[in-house]
């Protein structure tokens, strides 16, 4: 059910004030404004905010969904799909882009949590574990196997200190020693066997690892070796989860850039931030996916509990692709000064380095600081003494909230990483109970939707219809970590569709099965970028019409991984934006804001002033709100 609109949509986060900022007029923007504004527009092959709008069509006819999901994350994401599963008609909303806060930003690991071994959360361990063997199955395409490197620098470091952890006694780890690392690695394959997907671990001598990596600290005593995996595109697995989630349930509705606005006449009122438009929706449940704003929304509905205690981590993207080359596909994880650990890898050819784990109120004002930066690059120079590293090597920086349970620890990463589902009773004005989604990690979602999903059946009094442990996701469908199935795919793609081997391969990494579906839309030509060749404008244009794309940051930073790529300069960004507008029918006002809302993002949120002059890279601000 609809209500008034209000004449004006409050900003709901540091990116809507973003896309809002006044405009510098300079001669890279009042160029394109009249280049743009007589400029012809593509015929659209099919109305792109049409589907949004069905969508919201649907919602104007109801008054009442079964459940309400508020965050579109990587858990508010898998519960809305493994409900659909079910038979469920759900209805989730995010504020932003789908993926848009802590889920866009991380260490890009699927892990089973060796470091919890430490605090003897031995459940989350074998959960994740086993979470992590689900993903290289299921989700094949965009997870892979990984080989970690771990550096050791004595024998029997950390040994007392790793006991009193264990019995739960107050204790930091300062230093890891051979014998630590070896027993938890050994417990670590036991909790792996489960579906093994990988070798188990192995101590490497240290003239051993010199020779393949010889750019590492010589000071090491030895190193070891061990499996986990990495994802290339979370942004693309949580679209293709609400993708599938609507295909197994026409009742099921996933909508970005709707927010929720807090309660009235018993209802959940919902705002378009498009439009301004709003909508009254009833529930017998609602379900608080809201990550790091999970109080926010909790307040909005009501309820002053503190629920969360979130930390920023913090990641750097380094330019240093000779370096990167000699990891040769592993990623480093080593202590840096305080015995936190630090992660460095070969990330599309460029050095990934994170993270950091730092107690923070207000995720909207989440980035990486000057000292944050200080930090990361110091602990490589430790791990990698002779590499030459500085500021200007970074191309990229982001941060994001770790919804962590609130609490009082002195030490962050003494806080539990397991998940839990506390409860609101209906209160006042407010006639459903809310379950919010306190913790968990990427790895686990699977399992933490599960047991919502469980919870949710229980209460409805419904049975569950079906499993998620070998339900494939989106792309990953027919895929494996074999290269049969990829084989056949491609060769399929170019009989059939007329692709060459080289592009047929790239819009399997990029979309995995679903591929095939684009290379038959794109039959007819491609016409490509200039500055980013890998993309043509037919690809950009089905991708923003059938995965409600409605801004332009919605396709960098949520339906590709572009922006961790390389360095993006102002060309780059024009000519997506281009692309974008002939897709979705911009106006020549629209194309110049969106613009201006992509720079405004790369400057506020990761801290690169795109300069719009031909031929200039991108520059890291040295000082926060420079």
């Amino acid at each position: 059910m609809r209500s008034a609109a209000p004449s004006q949509t409050r900003g709901s986060s540091s990116r809507a004030r973003a896309g809002r900022r006044s405009r510098k007029p300079g001669s890279g923007i009042e160029g394109l404004r009249q280049k743009w504004s007589g400029s012809k527009k593509d015929k659209p092959m099919n109305d792109a905010a049409q589907s949004r709008e069905d969508l919201l069509d649907r919602l104007r006819r109801s008054d009442h969904v079964p459940v309400l999901i508020v965050g579109g994350g990587i858990n508010g994401m898998g519960s809305f799909r493994d409900l659909s599963l079910q038979g469920i008609d759900c209805l989730l909303v995010e504020r932003g882009d789908f993926c848009s806060g802590a889920s866009r930003a991380p260490s890009r690991m699927i892990h089973g949590g060796l470091k919890y071994l430490e605090t003897g959360e031995f459940r989350l361990v074998r959960e994740s574990a086993q979470e992590r063997n689900r993903l290289l199955a299921n989700a094949a395409h965009y997870v892979r196997p990984l080989e970690m490197i771990i550096p050791i620098y004595s024998w029997f470091g950390g040994t007392w200190a790793a006991v009193r952890k264990f019995l739960r006694l107050p204790a930091r780890m300062q230093q890891r020693g051979a014998l630590i690392v070896k027993l938890g690695l050994a417990l670590y394959d036991i909790y792996g066997a489960l579906n093994r997907a990988m070798p188990r671990h192995r101590m490497i001598r240290r003239k051993d690892v010199l020779r393949e990596i010889p750019d590492l600290d010589p000071g090491i005593r030895i190193a070891a070796s061990y499996y986990d995996a990495w994802i290339t595109s979370p942004e693309r697995l949580v679209v293709e989860l609400a993708l599938d989630g609507m295909a197994a349930n026409p009742g099921s509705i996933a909508l970005n850039h709707l927010r929720f606005d807090g309660v009235e006449g018993g209802r959940a009122r919902l705002v378009d931030t498009m439009t301004g438009e709003a909508f009254l929706i009833g529930c017998d449940l609602m379900v608080n996916a809201g990550g790091a704003w999970i109080d926010s929304v909790n307040g909005a509905a009501g309820s002053s509990k503190r629920m969360i205690g979130g930390t920023k981590g913090s990641h750097l993207l380094l330019d240093l692709p000779a370096f990167a080359e000699t990891l040769h596909g592993r990623m480093m994880y080593f202590e840096a000064e305080g015995g936190r650990i630090c992660l460095v890898s070969n990330f599309m050819g460029h050095a990934l380095l994170g993270s950091t784990d730092i107690p923070i109120e207000d995720p909207d004002s989440a980035v990486c600081e000057d000292d944050e930066v200080e930090y990361l690059l110091s602990a490589f120079r430790r791990i990698f003494p002779d590499v030459p590293v500085s500021r200007d090597d970074i191309f990229f920086s982001y941060a994001g909230v770790r919804p962590l349970p609130a609490n009082d620890a002195d030490d962050p990463g003494a806080v539990s990483r397991d998940h839990s589902m506390p409860e609101l009773p209906p209160e006042g004005d407010r006639r459903f109970p809310i379950l919010s989604l306190v913790g968990g990690k990427w790895t686990t979602f699977r399992a933490f939707s599960a047991e919502l999903t469980d919870e949710v059946l229980r209460r409805l009094d419904m049975s569950r219809k079906m499993g998620t442990e070998a339900l494939p996701i989106g792309g990953g469908q027919g895929l494996s970590q074999q290269a049969a199935p990829v084989e056949r795919l491609l060769t399929c793609m170019i009989r059939h569709h007329g692709l060459t081997r080289s592009r047929a391969r790239q819009l399997v990494a990029r979309y995995g099965s679903r591929a095939e579906g684009l290379a038959a839309a794109l039959a007819d030509g491609e016409r490509f970028l200039t500055h980013l060749p890998g993309f043509s404008r037919e690809e950009i244009a089905l991708v923003a019409r059938s995965e409600l794309v409605r801004h332009a940051t919605d396709f960098l930073f949520g339906r590709s991984s572009l922006f961790l790529e390389g360095p993006l300069g102002f060309e780059a960004l024009q000519e997506i934006v281009d692309a974008l507008a002939h897709a979705l029918d911009w106006d020549a006002e629209r194309r110049i804001s969106e613009l201006e809302h992509v720079i405004g993002r790369y400057r506020d949120l990761h801290r690169m002033e795109v300069t719009p002059q031909s031929g200039v890279r991108p520059r890291f601000v040295r000082t926060v709100g420079a």
